[in-house]
């Protein structure tokens, strides 16, 4: 077992230099490659059967670097963890030697009294440091590990074990994107999770958009793919660029909505890089206690680079009701309020978020039983929802929140398709501007009298001020002490809600 001096000599960052180094040696491993296959493609006068021999040659050269850089990138975070982990284990160990006056490093551990005598050890040292020996016997295996993994790809690629025997991951990869979301899943539970590290590396970008696969699989793939991104943007001239600082975000720790007092790295259910940039990220975790999850789908202008506000509407979701949320950026949003009218980036958008809404189903089954499902949408982000509920979207409890209508398709709000299964609410501020375009009909009628809809109270502020008008419109998410963002985390905790209370009317203007 550990002994206590040999804990105190252990530098500030335990593995850092290590973890560096892999993240160096990704790096190049990468860049050298990448450079070779630029070089090639710049000989614009070599033709024939050796160049085309060359090309498919350094294609596969450039697969095998890819998944020996994302190898090395694991290898980096295991060592970044399993650093973290030591340095507060000896942090702790240190404090409580420091509560005992006269303790003598190499006695491993035990301590003398006043009067120079020998004592027992503090159970409490005991304890923390063999539990700091398993955290050290648990690091140094996961490293051992991905070197090994290392060593093996020094001669091609690893396999990976399937209920039919070691295969190719690429090759696995390939079968997971004809399955539907159910075989995936029931594929995945039946490999380890070495296996499973291993076909992250093996296509990141595809693993992570995936439904069907586990989400704990998907965070880990997309932190991959995100990190990917980062370097392609670095490498086209682009590493200060808006993008470039949004991506290393994404890569870095938030505060953990369940306990603030700790930070969290950042989690995402999907990512793509492209130019408005997609996403879901989830803020909290699922537990199997919770009450419920929520998924929040924002409106119009919102990108992967602008949504601040949401996230930290998200964030503020999650801390208030306990539950993990989601903010759902998979799709392109209008950009402005002149395409907002549009329907079609609501039937763009629905499909995907059904099926999101299934595999958010399958994975509550299976880690919180009972949990409840909550869809909030707003302003279009509403629009999205309700033609994603058209198209049969699972949801135990919808909210349109100022949103513009109830869904696109034919029908509007008499198309959702799961009429008994779902509580619907709604809440929209008096002379909120989204009104009229709710009563126009434009996507799918006003949400607020839907047949089966609760409208629930706006309020006021935090500050006591009215929540109406122009600010009204959005106001709300960004006070979680708000009447009507108090009345959604309501509903994500399937608690009562306080009901619409007319003030003035919806529209200046009108009685």
């Amino acid at each position: 077992m550990l002994s206590v001096d040999e804990v105190a000599g252990w530098p500030d960052r335990p593995l850092a230099p290590a973890a560096r180094q892999a993240r160096d040696n990704g790096r190049t491993v990468r860049a050298e490659v990448v450079a070779a296959r630029t070089q090639l493609t710049g000989l614009t006068r070599w033709r024939g059967q050796a160049r085309a021999g060359a090309d498919r040659r350094l294609g596969q050269e450039l697969d095998h670097a890819e998944e020996v850089a994302r190898v090395l990138a694991a290898f980096a975070d295991a060592a970044d963890e399993a650093g973290a982990e030591l340095a507060a284990g000896r942090d702790r160990i240190m404090r409580l030697i420091g509560d005992q006056s006269g303790f003598q490093l190499g006695e491993r551990p035990r301590g003398v009294d006043a009067a120079g005598e020998k004592r027992e050890p503090d159970p409490r040292v005991v304890a923390a440091l063999a539990e700091l020996d398993d955290v050290d016997r648990r690091g140094a295996a996961r490293l051992a590990r991905l070197g090994a993994d290392l060593a093996a790809m020094a001669g091609g690629h690893v396999t990976v074990g399937t209920p039919e025997g070691r295969r190719d991951p690429d090759g696995v990869i390939n079968r997971l994107v004809a399955m539907t979301p159910d075989q995936r899943r029931d594929l995945l539970q039946r490999m380890t999770p070495v296996d499973l590290e291993r076909l992250i590396a093996a296509n990141p970008q595809v693993l992570g958009k995936l439904d069907g696969i586990p989400f704990p699989v998907r965070i880990a793939a997309n932190r991959r793919a995100i990190e990917e991104a980062l370097e392609s943007e670095i490498r086209r001239g682009a590493g200060d660029g808006l993008r470039a600082r949004q991506l290393r975000d994404m890569l870095g720790t938030i505060s953990n909505p369940n306990d603030p007092r700790h930070r969290m790295r950042r989690q995402f259910i999907t990512f793509a890089n492209t130019r408005a940039g997609r996403s879901i990220e989830m803020f909290g975790a699922v537990r199997p206690d919770m009450r419920g999850a929520a998924v929040y789908v924002p409106g119009t202008g919102t990108t992967m680079d602008t949504a601040g506000r949401n996230r930290t509407a998200a964030w503020h979701l999650a801390n208030r009701s306990g539950a993990p949320v989601f903010l759902y950026l998979d799709g392109r949003f209008p950009p402005n309020l002149a395409m907002a009218v549009s329907p079609g980036f609501a039937t763009a958008m629905a499909p995907n978020l059904v099926s999101f809404g299934a595999a958010l189903a399958a994975e509550l089954a299976g880690q919180a039983p009972g949990a409840r499902t909550t869809f909030i949408g707003h302003s279009y982000g509403g629009t999205v929802v309700g033609t994603a509920e058209q198209l049969g979207l699972r949801a135990d409890r919808v909210v349109y929140a100022s949103a513009s209508g109830t869904g696109v398709l034919p029908g509007g709000a008499a198309a959702w398709v799961n009429h008994d299964g779902t509580q619907r609410f709604s809440v929209t501020p008096p002379a909120d501007p989204i009104q009229p375009v709710q009563s126009s009909g434009a996507h799918g009628g006003d949400p607020d009298t839907a047949p089966g809809v609760t409208r629930m109270d706006s309020g006021d502020y935090a500050s006591g001020e009215r929540v109406r008008g122009v600010r009204g419109h959005g106001g709300y998410f960004d006070d979680p002490g708000s009447d009507a963002f108090t009345n959604m985390v309501a509903v994500i905790r399937g608690e009562p809600v306080t009901p619409y209370v007319r003030r003035e009317s919806d529209q200046p203007g009108l009685g």
